[in-house]
C-alpha cells in the first residue's frame, strides 16, 4: 500500500470519508459518526463558500477556523457547547489527517473553545420520581423508566438491553456497547429486581424481540415515545420540570450525591471516562453552602 506524504493534498470532500473509516476501525457507534459528520461536513460547505470552490485539506488555516467560529457564534447564533463540540470534531478531524500525513499541522491546535456558562441543571427528588414513574400508565414505559431511575443506565442503554443482559438472578444489568465502545455491569437493588420480574410475568408482550423492553408493535422502545410520556406524566402530576428520560439518569446520580456516595463508585455506575464527566452531575444546594459556612469556628 503507498503511504501518503504531506505533499499530496486531498480535498476536503474526499477526506471526510477518509477521516468517517478511521473513526469507525476504532470502535465509534453510529450516532457518534452521524455527529462527526454533520460538523465537519459543515464546516466543509461553510469553507467552500466562502472560497467559492473546493478547498484542500492542507489550505486550511487557523484564522479561517477561527472565522467559522465566528459565524457560528455570531451568525448562527449556536450555543457555546454547540460550538464547542463542532472545535472538538474539527480538531480530531485534522488530527486524523496529521498522523495520515496529509497535512503538516493541525489548524485547530490554537483555537480557544467558548466560555459555557455554568447553568444549574434540572434533576428531580425522591418524590418527584417516584410521581412520575407511578404516573405513567404504558407499561412497557413505565417499567422502562423504573430501570433507568434505578440504574443510571443511558436511555439508548436501556432501549438496547436485551433479554439475556438483565440477570434477574444474580440482579445486575450488563451494558453492552456503551459510549465509548465499553461494556460494564451495573447491579440492580432487590426491589428493581422484583419489579423487572413481574414485568416479565404480566407485563411484556408477547413478541419474537430479543430486546427487554420491546413494543409488541415495533419489538422495541423509542427515545422519542418515553420523553413524550415522561412529560405527559409530568404535566398530569403538576410538576413544572422539563423532564427527559436523560433526567433520570442525572436524577440517579444527585440522588447517590444525597447519600454520600464516593464520586468515583458514581463514574463507575454511569460509565463516565473521567471523573469530570461525573462532575456536572454533583449539585450543590444553598444549604450545603450554609452547612458549610456554619462549621467555621475561628
Amino acid at each position: 500500500m503507498k503511504t501518503m506524504i504531506a505533499t499530496e493534498s486531498m480535498l476536503l470532500t474526499q477526506a471526510i470519508p477518509l477521516f468517517l473509516d478511521w473513526l469507525k476501525a476504532r470502535g465509534m457507534r453510529d450516532e457518534t459518526l452521524r455527529g462527526y459528520k454533520m460538523d465537519v461536513s459543515q464546516f466543509q460547505r461553510w469553507l467552500s463558500d466562502r472560497s467559492n470552490g473546493p478547498v484542500f485539506v492542507d489550505e486550511v488555516t487557523f484564522p479561517q477556523v477561527e472565522a467559522f467560529v465566528e459565524y457560528m457564534t455570531n451568525e448562527r447564533d449556536s450555543k457555546p457547547r454547540t460550538i464547542n463540540r463542532k472545535i472538538n470534531a474539527l480538531s480530531t478531524f485534522f488530527n486524523c489527517l496529521k498522523k495520515k500525513k496529509l497535512v503538516q499541522e493541525n489548524p485547530v491546535d490554537d483555537v480557544e473553545r467558548v466560555k459555557v456558562p455554568e447553568l444549574e441543571r434540572t434533576y428531580l427528588n425522591k418524590d418527584e420520581i417516584e410521581k412520575i414513574i407511578n404516573a405513567i400508565k404504558h407499561p412497557v414505559v413505565h417499567y422502562f423508566a423504573m430501570m433507568m431511575a434505578h440504574t443510571g443506565i443511558r436511555v439508548n442503554e436501556c432501549i438496547n438491553l436485551t433479554l439475556p443482559d438483565v440477570n434477574l438472578e444474580e440482579g445486575f444489568v450488563q451494558v453492552l456497547d456503551g459510549k465509548g465502545g465499553k461494556n460494564r455491569r451495573v447491579p440492580m437493588n432487590k426491589q428493581l429486581v422484583q419489579h423487572m420480574k413481574e414485568f416479565l410475568d404480566k407485563h411484556r408482550p408477547v413478541t419474537d424481540s430479543l430486546f427487554f423492553f420491546a413494543l409488541k408493535k415495533t419489538g422495541t422502545v423509542s427515545e422519542q415515545y418515553v420523553n413524550r410520556l415522561l412529560k405527559e406524566a409530568c404535566k398530569e402530576t403538576g410538576i413544572q420540570k422539563h423532564v427527559t428520560s436523560h433526567i433520570l439518569r442525572h436524577s440517579f446520580a444527585s440522588y447517590l450525591v444525597t447519600k454520600d456516595t464516593h464520586v468515583a463508585v458514581i463514574q463507575r455506575l454511569l460509565g463516565h471516562a473521567n471523573l469530570r464527566t461525573t462532575s456536572v452531575y454533583l449539585h450543590v444546594q444553598q444549604a450545603d453552602l450554609e452547612e458549610a459556612v456554619n462549621r467555621i469556628d475561628f
